[in-house]
């Protein structure tokens, strides 16, 4: 068997982990990316992708090489009380330079992965990674890949909710820490849609649920809602069928749309968890959706993830001991939006 040294492995080749082997390649760190397959089914995503999460992966909008709606912040209702970021911050919304951008999911994963790459990290398509096949031993991590052993002396997982590196040196009996937040939604026809273009939904009785509606391109329109999980949350707690019901009243549907008739998809999302996602050595880091980043009043789950990996990319070629990431995380995210929203007139507010 042969043995393939580096500095970092990143299993999984997501937003997280390919922001953090760009990153830490750029910093003239030796990395390979373990991605799970080349191929992935097409999907779109209905949390949008904002003017912060571009200045967090040092690019812009431009650069992204397909098409993509970018509807301006200003155009997202809220279907309660109809009211838009206008109507609530009149003195505000002015100096507000923000929008939002809805790339082809799959297309914008391959498309950072390349990216990735192009910056000199080493990405191994197809590559299944159990924690079985990841070991410790004199100072470095050891993976198996088929008949060659990959070694770092720093490992980073960004594999998801299934990720094997937190599974083999993070998950205790009691399961993940924080809360889980459970979604559904359909996928439709625009044709069959007349509601407004971007909007949310927050009328529930149970203030833990939460519905959208977006048009996400090719004619399409996503119809969904999520609840927090509390460890007995079933289907029904989300109240899919309550919105739509609500859609259907509000004439945004027609009376006879049936949700089964369409493509419907559904999972679960790790959100915040106390505990620490790093090592006591910073040798082997949690990063993305798979150390649950995202928070209660943060539906959108994408920038988080593309931020920690930048900041455990430059934790680890300063060869930080106490990286802090899920600290430095969301105050870094306060700032930007606030920048943005500021139209970058506050100069104090600096970047990563």
């Amino acid at each position: 068997m042969s043995r393939l040294d580096h500095d970092i492995i990143v299993v999984g080749g997501g937003p997280a982990g390919s922001s953090c082997a760009r990153f830490a390649a750029q910093q003239g760190l030796d990395v390979a990316v373990l991605e799970r397959t080349g191929q992935r089914p097409t999907k779109r995503t209905s949390a949008g992708i904002f003017d912060h999460t571009w200045h967090a992966m040092s690019l812009k909008p431009d650069d992204y090489p397909h098409a993509m709606r970018t509807p301006h912040a200003f155009e997202f209702t809220t279907l309660k009380d109809r009211k838009r970021l206008p109507d609530v911050l009149p003195f505000l919304t002015p100096r507000l330079q923000r929008h939002v951008y809805f790339p082809n999911r799959d297309e914008f994963d391959v498309w950072l992965l390349k990216l990735a790459q192009k910056g000199g990290a080493q990405v191994l398509l197809d590559t299944m990674i159990r924690p079985g096949d990841i070991e410790r031993g004199d100072g470095r991590y050891h993976v198996r890949v088929g008949s060659e052993t990959h070694t770092a002396r720093v490992l980073v997982g960004a594999a998801g909710t299934r990720c094997p590196v937190y599974r083999r040196y993070f998950e205790e009996a009691s399961g993940w820490p924080g809360k889980t937040m459970l979604l559904t939604e359909v996928e439709a026809p625009e044709s069959e849609y007349n509601g407004p273009s971007w909007a949310s939904y927050f009328g529930f009785k149970d203030k833990s649920v939460f519905a959208w509606t977006y048009l996400v391109g090719d004619g399409k329109v996503h119809i969904g809602t999520a609840a927090m999980s509390t460890g007995r949350t079933s289907k029904k707690d989300m109240r899919f069928d309550e919105f739509i019901q609500f859609a259907k009243g509000e004439n945004y549907i027609a009376p006879d749309f049936e949700p089964k008739d369409h493509h419907t998809s559904g999972g679960s999302i790790r959100m915040f968890a106390p505990a620490p996602m790093s090592t006591a050595d910073a040798s082997c880091h949690i990063i993305g959706d798979a150390a649950g980043l995202l928070q209660n009043d943060a539906y959108n789950g994408i920038s988080s993830a593309i931020l920690s990996g930048r900041l455990c990319a430059d934790a680890i070629a300063r060869g930080d001991a106490n990286p802090k990431l899920r600290r430095r995380l969301h105050p870094y995210l306060f700032q930007d939006v606030l920048r943005d929203m500021m139209s970058g007139t506050l100069p104090f507010l600096r970047r990563v």
